[in-house]
């Protein structure tokens, strides 16, 4: 059986609308492209990140992941590496690798696939759904919202090694 064959459509049309955003991880983050569209061999995000904003250092044992930078600028640290990147700049960080990155500009947008898929579910998961009038919690992340994060976390395979 071919690709084309065991996949589940021919063509695909999204955009960004509510019932596919989250508030993940203190930025907006809109599922694009799930598992379930690509028979698990993908997904595809976008992200909305603000100045100082991104995850804590960690490891997928499971996916690559991808970031195109559509505006904006971002530092990336892929193991010993560390990137600026900026709009129009694609950067790699293979599974196993400990890796993070820091916007560096106001804000930013980029897109982030991940190879298998699963990490959309993760955001699902943990993220809260967008609707209109939704207000963005303020501050630093409560000690239980950490906790969860590291919980969930172990499901889909992701370490913290500095948590």
């Amino acid at each position: 059986m071919t690709h084309q064959e065991k996949s589940k459509a021919d063509f695909m049309h999204r955009r960004i609308k509510e019932d596919n955003t989250y508030y993940f991880l203190n930025d907006f983050t809109s599922i694009l492209v799930s598992g379930e569209d690509t028979n698990g061999d993908f997904c595809v995000l976008h992200c909305n990140g603000k100045k100082n904003g991104g995850p804590p250092l960690h490891v997928h044992e499971l996916e690559d992941e991808t970031f195109y930078i559509l505006e904006g600028e971002i530092t990336f640290f892929v193991g010993d590496k560390t990137i600026l990147a900026k709009a129009g700049d694609y950067v790699f960080a293979p599974r196993r690798i400990p890796h993070t990155f820091k916007v560096r500009s106001d804000e930013t947008k980029f897109i982030v696939t991940a190879y298998p898929s699963g990490f959309e579910r993760f955001v699902k998961e943990l993220g809260i759904p967008y609707h209109k009038g939704f207000k963005a919690p303020e501050g630093p992340p409560l000690a239980e919202k950490i906790q969860k994060l590291i919980e969930v976390s172990k499901k889909y395979k992701i370490s913290y090694p500095n948590l």
